[in-house]
């Protein structure tokens, strides 16, 4: 399977502000003194070995990740990011009006649902667009968000076939060539996360969950869910030290995705759902924390360990 980060963002998005852009030019530029930039090759190698947060941004759209199979497509999440992966399908069958896509939501809160309405494959007539989800009244949730006093277009005005499935506890599903199951995350509300199976090969998305109680009790029920996977996606949002702060809010950090990955044999921790104030030098900065915690913890595991960005795809 393949799999493509759409929107990594969590709790709202967070477009680069303009004088982040002025300063990485800046600091671009301040680096290049007395390097050979006569032609563009040259040009492109500087910028490549540029550290990413100067050369490029992690992204401001949230939560939407794309996961492909020879014949499926499945989409996580349905945050802003979900607007411009609209916009990609509509290049293919979704363009034609023969397009089917799967829609898996891990909860409703608005930075999870906020980029639907603007989901073009879901204007186009003779499209399928099957939307999935634990929680109860997942219909009614999405009406909601279309309702006049929220938004312009009604979810009955959409020429395509949307459709909800209810989906039941302990209940494994088939979607195309994917096996899914899910499985309850603490998060106020609700989430849940779901592991999509393929050829014995396992893809994780476990986004909004603050895991408060580490007691093996608690623990080891996550653990059994997301052990031997190829990748785990974790909700990453706050630095150590902001998700002691801000208990009860129901995310976590970086160090305690790396304690999880090791006890459960991942194979790929992905950092994702980034707070929103956190600029590129931010994120890059609690990355090197990561990685020197994890060479004191990482004993004979071999984990490797990504920060989520916009565009990022990986082969599954």
């Amino acid at each position: 399977m393949k799999v493509k980060f759409w929107g990594v963002r969590g709790s709202l998005p967070a477009p680069i502000p303009p004088i982040e852009i002025e300063n990485k030019i800046v600091q671009a530029l301040d680096g290049a003194s007395g390097v050979d930039l006569d032609d563009i090759e040259a040009i492109e190698n500087y910028v490549r070995a540029l550290p990413y947060y100067q050369r490029t941004t992690t992204g401001g759209n949230t939560s939407c990740v794309e996961v492909c199979g020879d014949n499926t497509k499945i989409i996580l999440d349905a945050g802003s990011g979900i607007r411009q992966l609209g916009i990609e399908l509509m290049q293919g069958p979704c363009g034609q009006g023969k397009g089917m896509v799967h829609l898996l939501i891990s909860h409703t809160h608005w930075d999870h649902i906020m980029g639907f309405p603007f989901f073009t494959p879901a204007y186009a007539a003779g499209n399928q667009v099957l939307i999935y989800g634990r929680h109860p009244r997942i219909k009614e949730r999405f009406q909601d968000q279309h309702h006049p006093d929220h938004f312009p277009v009604s979810l009955e005005t959409m020429s395509a076939d949307v459709q909800f499935v209810q989906l039941q506890e302990d209940t494994e599903m088939t979607i195309g060539e994917f096996m899914v199951n899910s499985m309850p995350l603490r998060h106020p509300g609700g989430s849940f996360s779901y592991r999509i199976t393929k050829n014995g090969r396992a893809f994780v998305y476990a986004t909004d969950a603050e895991y408060k109680d580490l007691s093996p009790r608690v623990m080891d029920e996550y653990i059994s869910f997301y052990a031997n996977s190829e990748a785990l996606v974790f909700d990453a949002q706050f630095s150590l030290e902001d998700a002691m702060e801000k208990e009860g809010w129901g995310h976590s950090s970086s160090m305690v995705g790396v304690d999880i990955a090791l006890k459960a044999n991942i194979k790929r921790l992905i950092l994702f759902h980034h707070e929103p104030s956190y600029n590129d030098e931010k994120l890059q900065e609690i990355y090197d924390k990561t990685i020197r915690y994890y060479e004191m913890m990482k004993g004979n595991h071999n984990l490797e360990i990504i920060m989520a960005r916009e565009g990022l795809e990986m082969e599954i």
